[in-house]
């Protein structure tokens, strides 16, 4: 099953009923909710990445919306500790968000100790978007299918090189599943980037890479890269002369980037219940949803309690996907 077909399902309801919720507000109700203070979405990775393009939409929309000041405050380093370790201490009274990954919860798998805990640290607020992943190839592998790649592999154990930008980042960590799910070994490496990843694989000193479904459709426009399938359960409207994994003879490989908002334990219920049912509205605007959408972004949407339930079952999932690799914490 993929993992957010049941908020896709429901989002329409609770877009309503937030949208109902915030026109039944009286205007100085909507305006301002921290009393002017400035609030601060913390974004635990750099400028350009898919929770700081999320961040500052969603941080113009609401800022709009509540005539509130709202900066992106990008805090990297540490796979994401040390932003989201930031938000963790802070004051926990809304004017300090966590806009993060989800490598939130691969990370208490990666590291013998993190500085926060992903469900005692953190109020979850809401889930926002989601990106399937895509299997892409040079085209030096000589491979034009998931079929061919997994016989290549089969026939070539451990010679294959797939890139990711990190040990442990959602791109690895999709990689493990597919040699787990495909019963084949391939070289995973690792690098410090994404940028770096994807350049060598341009330029064929990697034989492949697991990525979001932009990104690799955007690298095989060049014509050196090709798309073999997509995670996920249908196909991606952005390429759908391409199969999914299912598809394409390779079932459970659900790999996905999500994307979420986050408060510090503590956070009143009431400022938590503000956020959520805001930014439900603004994924329910059209505009926004366009947005989304030319970006392959699928909305997740939902309540606090939505969200909670993906944190503490991906926590569990991908802490056996690494440990089935023998990718042990550092």
């Amino acid at each position: 099953m993929p993992p957010y077909s049941f908020t896709r399902r429901d989002f329409a309801m609770s877009a309503l009923a937030a949208g109902a919720a915030v026109a039944g507000l009286p205007t100085s109700l909507r305006a301002q909710p921290f009393g002017g203070r400035t609030v601060t979405f913390i974004v635990p990775f750099s400028a350009g990445s898919g929770p700081d393009t999320i961040a500052r939409l969603m941080g113009q929309y609401l800022g709009t919306r509540w005539n509130q000041t709202i900066i992106v405050d990008n805090r990297t380093g540490a796979s994401g500790n040390i932003g989201t370790s930031a938000v963790a201490r802070a004051v926990p009274d809304g004017t300090t968000m966590l806009v993060t990954a989800n490598t939130l919860v691969m990370n208490v798998s990666l590291f013998k100790s993190v500085p926060y805990d992903p469900v005692a640290s953190f109020a979850p607020v809401a889930g926002l978007v989601y990106s399937v992943f895509a299997c892409a190839v040079h085209k030096s592998l000589g491979v034009n299918t998931l079929a061919e790649l997994v016989a290549l592999a089969k026939a070539k154990p451990g010679t294959i090189n797939f890139g990711s930008p990190g040990l442990g980042s959602p791109h690895h960590v999709a990689l493990e599943l597919f040699k787990q799910k495909a019963g084949v070994d391939m070289m995973h490496v690792p690098y410090r980037q994404l940028s770096g990843a994807m350049q060598d694989l341009a330029s064929g000193h990697i034989g492949g890479m697991f990525m979001p479904a932009t990104q690799a459709v955007a690298l095989a426009a060049a014509g050196d890269v090709k798309v073999l399938a997509f995670s996920g359960d249908k196909r991606s409207a952005i390429a759908p002369d391409v199969p999914t994994m299912t598809e394409a003879g390779v079932a459970g490989v659900d790999i996905d980037n999500w994307w979420a908002i986050l408060a510090p334990a503590g956070t009143p219920a009431d400022v938590i219940q503000r956020y959520n049912t805001e930014l439900n509205a603004v994924l329910a605007e059209p505009d926004v949803k366009k947005r989304l959408d030319a970006q392959a972004l699928q909305i997740i949407g939902g309540s606090p309690e939505r969200l909670k339930e993906i944190i503490a079952r991906d926590t569990a999932r991908w802490a056996q996907v690494l440990q089935a690799a023998g990718i042990k914490p550092e």
